[in-house]
Order: C-alpha cells, then sequence, then structure tokens
C-alpha cells in the first residue's frame, strides 16, 4: 500500500497551482496550468482555490487541494507507484537525514486529458554560511534521525558524530529564515556574554552529501519538557497547572537572559529543558521580543 501525503499547495497569480507532496520514498511535484480552452477541470481547481486563497479562506483552501490530490492520485497512481514503489513492511525504515530531505524528486503537469508527464528537477537551496567558521561539518548521510519534530527532517532530534544534536535545514521557501537563525546564533556565540548567557550552543553546519553545500545548522538539543503547552497563550486566562514559585524562578531566568543578549539585538524565543527546568534562549529565524515583558508578568501572577 502506497503512502502519500502533502507537503505544500501553492498559487501564483491565477496561472497555476503547484502541490508537492511525498508518494513512498520520492518527493512528487504536480503542476496545473490554465488549459487553451479554459474549461477543463484544472481551469476549475484553479479559479477555485486562488479565490479561496484571495478569500482568506482556509476551509476552502483545504477542501479544494484535498480534492485536487485526489484527482491526481487516481490519474497518475500507477505511474508514481512504478517510480515509487510502496515500502517492503519487512525492511527496517530509513533514518539518515540525507534520505529524508533527498529523496528522488519528480515533477508532472496535469493535463486535460488526465495524463501526466515527467520531468526532474533538483533543490538547489544553500545556506550562505561563512567558509572561514571554524564549524565542524556533517554530511547528510553521516546524521541519523532519532526523532522527526518537524517535517521530514526539516527540525530534527539527531545523532552526529557520537552526539545527540537537534538539526535544523532549510530549503529555498525557508531560505530567509534559516539565514537569521545562522546569523543570531554567530551573534549570540562572540557576544561579550556568550558564557552567560543559557542558550543552545551552535555545534555544526548539515552538508549536502551529493554536493557539498551547507543547507543547515546542528545545536545542542533541549529535551522537551512538561511545560511544552507555555508556549501558545491562547488559555492566558485560565488558573495555571504550574507552581507560582517555579513561574517565577522562569521569570527571573528569562529576564537575565534578556538583559544579557540586549547587546546583541538578536530576537530569542524561550524553552524550559526538560531535564535542567531552566529556561533558555532560543534564537529566534523571525518574530520580535515585544510580548516578552508581558510573558513576565504573565509567569509571575
Amino acid at each position: 500500500m502506497s503512502i502519500h501525503y502533502v507537503e505544500s499547495v501553492s498559487s501564483g497569480c491565477g496561472d497555476r497551482v503547484t502541490m508537492l507532496f511525498r508518494w513512498n520514498k520520492a518527493r512528487i511535484g504536480v503542476d496545473l496550468d490554465p488549459s487553451p480552452i479554459g474549461n477543463t477541470i484544472q481551469d476549475s481547481f484553479i479559479e477555485r482555490y486562488n479565490a479561496a486563497v484571495d478569500d482568506g479562506d482556509e476551509e476552502e483552501e483545504e477542501m479544494i487541494s484535498d480534492q485536487i490530490v485526489d484527482v491526481v492520485v487516481q490519474a497518475g497512481r500507477p505511474l508514481f507507484d512504478q517510480l515509487a514503489p510502496p515500502p517492503d513492511p519487512d525492511t527496517s525504515p530509513i533514518v539518515d537525514l540525507h534520505s529524508l530531505i533527498f529523496p528522488k524528486e519528480y515533477s508532472f503537469f496535469f493535463r486535460t486529458n488526465d495524463t501526466i508527464t515527467d520531468e526532474k528537477f533538483d533543490l538547489k537551496y544553500q545556506l550562505p554560511a561563512n567558509q572561514d567558521l571554524s564549524l565542524p561539518k556533517f554530511s547528510t548521510r553521516d546524521i541519523h534521525v532519532l526523532q522527526k519534530l518537524l517535517g521530514d527532517g526539516y527540525i530534527a532530534r539527531v545523532s552526529a558524530g557520537g552526539r545527540e544534536m537537534c538539526c535544523k535545514v532549510g530549503d529555498e521557501l525557508r531560505a530567509d529564515a534559516s539565514q537569521r537563525e545562522l546569523s543570531s546564533l554567530l551573534t549570540i556565540s562572540t557576544s561579550q556574554h556568550a558564557a552567560a548567557l543559557v542558550a543552545p550552543k551552535l555545534l555544526g553546519l548539515v552538508e549536502a552529501a551529493d554536493d557539498g553545500r551547507i543547507i543547515g545548522l546542528l545545536q545542542e538539543y533541549v529535551p522537551c519538557s512538561d511545560t511544552w503547552e507555555l508556549s501558545t497563550l491562547q488559555n492566558v486566562e485560565s488558573v495555571s497547572p504550574i507552581a507560582k514559585a517555579r513561574r517565577e524562578k522562569w521569570a527571573s531566568q528569562i529576564q537575565e537572559t534578556v538583559y544579557l543578549s540586549a547587546s546583541t539585538h538578536v530576537k530569542i524565543n524561550v524553552l524550559i529543558h526538560g531535564t535542567t527546568d531552566r529556561a533558555e534562549a532560543q534564537a529566534q529565524s523571525g518574530g520580535a521580543q515585544s510580548g516578552l515583558p508581558f510573558l513576565f508578568r504573565l509567569l509571575r501572577t
């Protein structure tokens, strides 16, 4: 039985809808382009999907995406299964990072007669890392994935060089965010308060095995705490199940971290370490720190 799921759906200027999804061990891209006659299946999908996007109707977007998947899968299943056969249930699962983030890739066009044509394509993303950085580089084939935290290997708990780490890999959609995070980590590591700042350290860079491109970073792994639900303020009016003394400790630690990191101008998130129960700074790939004073008040309440 084949395993497939959608990774992303995008559209542009009313003239194309592109869908990326996993099919077993491969990544499939399907483009729906307007037809010359303007009244085909893909024309209807394109018009309805772009209308939902323009209206901000996420429920409608998802419904149309599901319909596109159903039609594409029905038309392309024999070809997709030939290119990426269903996994053998008796074989061990893929565990290296390279296989997760660089699967065999195929691109197709969905035509009005429900046939699909194939065209190979490659990812070209590269993280602009200063070549003078004295950081070890780890090949994607030598990084073993222990737990997928976000996507297929884009953020994962991994083992590399005999050490457990957190791996963050970028792609063309995440290029700016990945560069900001790397720059922020480097800024923290070279600041005058680097030794005092409690933050996951930058440990290395991820190198694509095939061509040597730098595509991600490795940093100290912060195990998940039982307080992960504090990552949102959805239930801010509810009585906290966490003891006040514990929250006050975190507030003091966060306040100290913000004070020490102020000179770096780095935007940070806050993580609660699952083992030490200490609030740690995490360099942001975007966003702002304007909510932190409110967080202090919330933790002390």
